[in-house]
């Protein structure tokens, strides 16, 4: 199997088990709303909404995080002016599902039998209301129905014990909108194993930062690859042997809290790696962004793990390629023909009855996601148990994600409590299906070609580079520690 240090690069970021909100009111004008409080709100009813009454409220719910001055997104969408200005592209991407950028519904191949944290999907009635606002010519209503305008600030980590930061600023410049990957190499100083309980993410220039991911190395080998200004590009992932991921964010996710008796391992001696995904804008910039970690005192009862499994290049190992269109005589292999808009790969794993001669524990499922690269549309993670326990499906689709875009990756974490979280076991099979788009109507595969003076569509194998595809399920696990924790 192909190694998978790139296949996290571009996760749209995992939410923890229990998320916070913590902001601060200091100094903030009278009348705006600090993201978090319980701040009430009366919302009025309207037989024909209005922006007043109705549609500034669907617009703080599930726009304003990133469409604010200064976010990442491209243009406010915090006034009437705003949304009329915009409101022929806004109509086009919610009726598309292309916006608010949600990967995963519900479709006829995957029905999700658990309800996700933080779901930024327009419901049925938002999406009615909105259209149906725009198409009726965008009355603005009575301007004492407004709701007060939120305010987006800066979370902090509850009971953070540390702060990480690259060595020095990073000039973003001006590159005419493509992106810049780039790998900073970081001591944290932890001479002894440390448990983790919580993370977070804080920006340096939130216009230009797309997404973060940060790395555990455990040799330490990134130290080697950074240049002048302390980094190296990383497409794929951080360039070394044997990487975790410890945490990953997007602009709007939360603090991760994993509690007082869960973590995340870093082996003593390692380096961490924080990879950020830069988006320029038209205007060059430096960014310092840091990220917060919350230590345990004491290795906790229970460990989180994030698995990362698919990517088989073929059905002779323990994650096996499925057969396939398009296949070989030899057997199954990992091909995306060229100018083929709806190829297909599979792959499954059967979980094994030991690791190191421990028994495999029961996994409880906290969070799924998927990954591919540029040519990806539409992957579906699903479970089939061997001794399914009372109440619980022998055949579950844990994740489905048919509006996949590369770009707006994220984990999808389950809002259940703990007893009710799916689980996996020994014997239980996991199953990947992958859909590809590889011809140049899939615009990112015509973005990604163009990028490297290439004309047409070529023939996709499975990697880390580019133009190569990957096929990797992710499953956010917690199990009770054992000894060799």
């Amino acid at each position: 199997m192909p190694s998978i240090r790139a296949a996290v690069a571009a996760l749209a970021p995992f939410l923890g088990l229990v998320t916070l909100a913590a902001c601060s009111q200091l100094g903030e004008p009278a009348g705006v709303v600090e993201v978090g409080t319980d701040a009430p709100d009366v919302r009025p009813t309207e037989t024909v909404p209005t922006f007043a009454g109705t549609i500034e409220r669907i617009l703080q719910d599930k726009c304003q995080r990133c469409h604010s001055e200064g976010g990442i997104a491209p243009f406010p969408l915090e006034s009437y002016e705003d949304i009329r200005g915009a409101a022929s592209l806004s109509r086009a991407k919610v009726v598309a599902k292309e916006m608010p950028p949600w990967g995963a519904y519900d479709d006829d191949a995957c029905k999700v039998q658990h309800k996700i944290k933080d779901d930024l999907r327009l419901t049925d009635d938002e999406l009615a209301k909105l259209v149906g606002w725009i198409d009726n010519g965008m009355p603005r209503g009575d301007e004492s129905l407004r709701p007060a305008p939120k305010h987006y600030p800066p979370v902090v980590l509850e009971g953070k014990t540390n702060t990480l930061t690259m060595a020095a600023p990073y000039p973003v410049l001006a590159a005419g909108g493509k992106d810049d990957i780039q790998c900073f190499p970081i001591d944290p100083g932890f001479v002894n194993d440390t448990w983790i309980g919580g993370t977070n993410v804080v920006p340096g220039a939130s216009q230009v930062v797309h997404h973060v991911i940060v790395y555990v190395d455990p040799k330490g080998e990134s130290a080697a690859k950074a240049g002048a200004n302390q980094s190296y590009p990383c497409f794929g992932g951080p360039d070394v042997s044997n990487p975790s991921l410890l945490l990953a964010w997007a602009p709007g996710v939360p603090p991760t809290n994993y509690g007082d008796n869960v973590g995340l391992k870093i082996p003593k001696g390692a380096r961490l790696v924080l990879q950020v995904h830069y988006h320029p804008t038209n205007a060059s910039v430096a960014d310092q962004t840091k990220f917060e970690l919350r230590v345990l005192a004491d290795k906790p009862d229970y460990v989180a793990q994030v698995l990362l499994l698919g990517n088989a290049k073929d059905d002779q190992g323990p994650i096996k390629l499925l057969p396939g269109p398009g296949d070989p005589a030899t057997g199954p292999a990992f091909v995306i023909p060229a100018n083929v808009a709806d190829h297909t790969e599979s792959m499954e794993v059967t979980l094994p009855e030991t690791i190191q001669g421990f028994p495999l524990p029961t996994l409880s499922i906290a969070a799924t996601g998927t990954h591919m690269h540029w040519a990806g549309v539409d992957m579906k993670v699903e479970i089939e148990r061997k001794n399914p326990t009372e109440g619980q499906p022998a055949k579950e689709c844990l994740v489905g994600t048919p509006k996949y875009d590369f770009n707006w990756q994220r984990g999808y974490a389950y809002d259940e409590p703990m007893e009710k979280l799916p689980t996996a076991a020994a014997g239980d099979k996991l199953r990947f299906t992958c859909k590809y788009d590889n011809t140049m109507g899939n615009k990112h595969v015509r973005k990604a070609l163009a990028e490297q003076h290439i004309a047409t569509p070529t023939e996709i194998h499975l990697g880390e580079q580019t133009l190569d595809e990957m096929c990797l399920g992710v499953l956010v696990v917690t199990r009770h520690a054992n000894l060799l924790d």
